[in-house]
């Protein structure tokens, strides 16, 4: 509101009618200023008595005077915080009313230029001394054009001052509808755009969901759990109400790379540092959703890098970690990922949490479970095509990827302690995609 420009803000020609009316009113030159005294309506050069026409309009430094006499009058009203009636440098009569909005001055509305009485010898006297600094025929002009100057009593003047004051309350009532109208639009574009946001995200999702629905990952591929799908959108709709776009933006890029990599049918192989790049991923939207309830670290040793595993291959194991070991915990837990070479043409991977860990009936069926016997498991689906969520599923979906890929003397071992976390260690050979592609 400091330094709000008045004009701006309110219709011109609204505000020359109101000193218009009130010159024709009252007879007395009328102007709407801003705070450095400076004209915001026009008054035509007729209506200035000649002593104020040649203050005005006989040179620059008359001029300057004027504005910063005005100025310097609008800032004492302020500080009354009503009309003010004071004598201008040149000594003439003026009066100013503050235009205060919410508390800040922003302007004011002025008049004058006239004399309390008829002027005599002293009072010339006066302004000879006020206009000194001017050559002396300039003065003696001015001396001479006093006579014209319009006399009104005191009285009478307060009384203008009073009307000019309500003016000036005019002119906020204008300034504040303004600024109410002005935040009602602001508020319109901004809902247009979160609706238009909306219907954008909510066309990405539908088409995430068409992509997801028509490329529903294969028997022998981990599959992306729907609640993650469902809970990360959540959370996108969530930042989108708290207008957070930062992270808005992160995770929808996060989300992307996800799915793009997940749909993409090129290769059912890929290289440990594009692997982990998607559980990096995965574990960001996890993050958002989570906070502080949820920290990962990641160390694996950059000579295993270029190693070829089974794409998906460690997301499973993530999120069932995160599903079933720190989801049902009631404190903060922890995800750690390890990897490194176990010999010239081995590597080891290690993803553990400090969750629930596994019950020991699970831990019994994963012993006795026959791969060949559990097709529909290994898929994620029971006999009735329903999705089963249960933390073997993932183990089994990744075990039998890495023993189709590698063979039997390759996979994952399990170690659990009730409420003291999982331990997956997955070990894999050094592979390349040409022998990838003799597997299929």
């Amino acid at each position: 509101m400091v330094g709000l420009d008045i004009s701006k803000i309110v219709n011109t020609s609204i505000l020359q009618d109101l000193p218009e009316a009130f010159y024709d009113a009252t007879g007395l030159i009328t102007a709407i200023q801003n705070l450095n005294g400076e004209l915001l309506t026009s008054i035509p050069r007729k209506d200035f008595c000649k002593f104020c026409h040649n203050m005005m309009f006989g040179s620059m430094d008359t001029f300057k005077r004027c504005h910063k006499s005005n100025a310097a009058g609008a800032k004492q009203a302020y500080e009354v915080g009503g009309p003010f009636v004071y004598h201008c440098h040149a000594g003439l009569v003026d009066v100013a009313a503050p235009i205060i909005v919410n508390g800040y001055h922003v302007g004011s509305v002025e008049c004058g230029q006239i004399l309390l009485r008829h002027p005599d010898d002293h009072y010339r006297a006066r302004v000879r001394k006020l206009l000194a600094p001017f050559p002396s025929d300039f003065i003696d002009a001015q001396i001479a054009a006093l006579d014209e100057v319009t006399v009104i009593p005191l009285s009478r003047v307060r009384k203008f001052a009073q009307l000019l004051y309500a003016i000036a309350n005019a002119i906020v009532d204008l300034i504040i509808n303004h600024q109410r109208e002005k935040e009602l639009n602001d508020e319109h574009e901004k809902q247009i755009d979160r609706y238009r946001s909306r219907m954008t995200l909510e066309k990405q999702i539908s088409d995430s969901q068409l992509r997801l629905k028509e490329a529903e990952l294969k028997a022998l591929e981990a599959q992306v759990n729907p609640h993650f799908l469902y809970n990360t959108l959540d959370t996108i709709q969530w930042l989108a109400v708290l207008d957070r776009s930062k992270e808005i933006q992160q995770i929808s890029y996060a989300l992307g790379q996800l799915l793009r990599r997940t749909l993409d049918k090129k290769s059912g192989i890929v290289t440990l540092r594009e692997e982990l790049e998607q559980v990096r991923n995965y574990l960001f939207i996890q993050k958002m959703r989570f906070g502080d309830k949820l920290t990962q670290s990641i160390n694996v040793e950059s000579s295993i890098m270029d190693f070829h595993v089974p794409k998906l291959v460690l997301q499973p194991l993530v999120e069932n970690a995160i599903l079933h070991g720190l989801e049902p915990k009631s404190a903060p837990g922890n995800i750690w990922i390890r990897g490194w070479l176990h010999s010239d043409d081995q590597a080891m991977l290690e993803v553990s949490d400090d969750g629930v860990g596994m019950s020991p009936e699970v831990m019994e069926e994963l012993s006795l479970m026959k791969l060949e016997d559990f097709e529909a498991e290994a898929a994620g689906y029971d006999g009735r095509g329903e999705r089963i969520n249960h933390p073997r599923i993932g183990i089994l979906n990744v075990q039998k990827r890495l023993t189709h890929y590698f063979g039997k003397e390759y996979g994952l071992e399990v170690r659990t302690n009730k409420d003291a976390g999982t331990t997956v260690i997955v070990r894999f050979p050094r592979f390349t995609r040409k022998e990838a592609a003799t597997n299929v």
